[in-house]
């Protein structure tokens, strides 16, 4: 099994922030990184 790249990582990360939101039609999830590191994250309720 290989390791995710940093993109990939960071991407399954806001798939899962996304679904805190619940909005059904729009699961939206966001994470703001800076030196790989996650800053925050977000989604619409």
């Amino acid at each position: 099994m290989s390791k995710l790249s940093w993109d990939e990582y960071f991407f399954s990360i806001t798939k899962v922030v996304a679904t805190k939101s619940s909005c059904l039609r729009r699961q939206i999830g966001a994470i703001a990184v800076k030196d790989k590191r996650i800053l925050a994250t977000g989604y619409i309720l």
